[in-house]
């Protein structure tokens, strides 16, 4: 092994107070340790690393993180089973996560050969107040960082069996890091995609969230259909792919347009799933008739095929819910004659997922084969709705309770009561009755029979 060594100023106070604190702790327990993976990868792409990776040469893994947790607040230290790594961190404005990892072989270089990617075996010593070197114990990394290429430490298909996560974090370095893939890995990525279905659905979902997040998420997408991930992990995308959508109004075949919708979304997670899976529904909604090719509910179709994917990959059930309604109501369609009235029963309705709602729409619009014309629908959309009081219009409800308006009507709880409140909203919104008990009182009566079981 030919190893290079570099010394280097790394002027971030928090993480290097942090990288202080785990020495101090270390040298008072007689343990070895020294910074591998991300963050000396990080320093010299010169970007702020977002997490600090420890291996521990000598001593006990968890003996650290502990010491962290009970002396310094640092939360319970969670183990990782598959190679015995425990993971602490702080929250809030010092946030930092740090992981401690048994090292596997006799040395250091027996476990860097162990790693995914010849740019994360560098490791790092701190050598004095943000004053670091950095090692290329194996002598290929720092030739593979500058040409950003992303190559194993051993052949591929090892690297991958012992841990197949590693073909989605090819990807995600690729989106995130400009890097690509060597001929070889490729080649084995293809061969034994299928073994992404044996990772745990949670670290599946944290990768491929970061790929969603970065810059240009649909590089990360066309890597994972090239690969055969999305067989695997999105089966639910695969229709979409090669589908004419057979308008006048699409440039691009299905999951090219789903793509670029993505990409022009803000980069929220929930806005970058929903625009992925918006039209999933279109090649099992299509109808024609006298030539003309329609869609109707297709938006329905699509957030069934979310929910398959969310339960399979476990989402949080806000996230889910969220990119559920955002399918669901993607399809705003507004024009000018649209009243005031029908604007704040837009934001009424929508309050839960507005600013998301407008991101898809926007970058929906502007993946038409003519954007110009909608895209200046949906800045009108947007100046409309801020030209009224958003706040309060989200807090409008009926000015009779559920239990008002049993009593009124002489009927028990159920849907109908919603059904009901909702209509007195929209009426206070369509400004036909005022926010009053006694105009809801009047116009309930009016458009809901009373029971012949209510009491005079």
């Amino acid at each position: 092994m030919n190893e290079n060594k570099i010394e280097v100023e790394f002027h971030e106070p928090v993480l290097d107070n942090y990288i202080e604190l785990v020495y101090s702790i270390a040298a008072n327990h007689g343990i070895d340790i020294v910074i591998v993976g991300g963050a000396p990868r990080e320093i010299l792409l010169q970007r702020k690393p977002k997490d600090l990776d420890f291996l521990v040469v000598k001593g006990d893994a968890r003996t650290i993180p502990m010491q962290l947790h009970t002396v310094y607040g640092f939360f319970y230290p969670v183990l990782f089973d598959k190679f015995g790594t425990y993971r602490t961190g702080m929250q809030g404005e010092k946030s930092v996560d740090m992981e401690f990892i048994p090292i596997r072989g006799q040395t250091i270089g027996d476990d860097l050969l162990l790693r995914d990617f010849t740019v994360n075996t560098l490791t790092m010593k701190r050598l004095s107040a943000f004053h670091y070197e950095i090692s290329d114990v194996l002598g290929s990394a720092l030739i593979a960082l500058e040409q950003r290429v992303l190559k194993t430490p051993i052949p591929p298909e090892k690297t991958i069996k012992d841990d197949p996560l590693r073909i989605m974090r090819a990807v995600r370095f690729s989106c995130t890091l400009g890097m690509n893939m060597d001929p070889q890995f490729r080649t084995a990525a293809k061969k034994i995609a299928q073994l992404l279905q044996e990772v745990a659905a949670e670290r599946v979902r944290d990768e491929l969230f970061m790929i969603l997040l970065s810059d240009t998420p649909s590089r990360g997408m066309l890597l994972m259909q090239e690969l055969g991930i999305i067989d695997v992990v999105m089966p639910e995308l695969l229709p979409m792919i090669g589908f004419d959508q057979r308008s006048p109004y699409h440039k691009d075949e299905l999951f090219t347009h789903s793509l670029a919708v993505m990409d022009a979304a803000h980069p929220r997670i929930d806005t970058r799933l929903a625009a992925l899976f918006h039209d999933t529904g279109k090649p099992f909604a299509m109808q024609q008739s006298e030539g003309k090719v329609t869609y109707y509910g297709h938006q329905d179709k699509s957030a069934e095929f979310f929910k398959s994917f969310s339960n399979r990959l476990k989402l949080p059930n806000h996230l889910a819910g969220t990119v559920e309604a955002l399918i669901k109501r993607h399809m705003v369609n507004y024009t000018p004659e649209w009243k005031d009235s029908t604007i704040r029963k837009f934001i009424k309705n929508n309050y839960d997922i507005l600013d998301p709602l407008l991101s898809l729409y926007r970058a929906d619009a502007g993946s038409l084969a003519d954007p110009a014309k909608p895209l200046s629908m949906v800045e009108e959309l947007v100046s409309r709705i801020n030209q009224q009081q958003i706040e309060q219009i989200s807090r409008l409800e009926s000015p009779l309770d559920g239990n008002e308006i049993q009593g009124l009507l002489g009927i028990p709880p159920g849907p109908k009561i919603g059904e009901i409140k909702k209509a007195v909203v929209d009426a206070i919104l369509e400004g036909t009755i005022e926010a009053t008990k006694q105009a809801a009182h009047d116009f309930i009566l009016k458009h809901f029979p009373p029971s012949e079981n209510r009491k005079p």
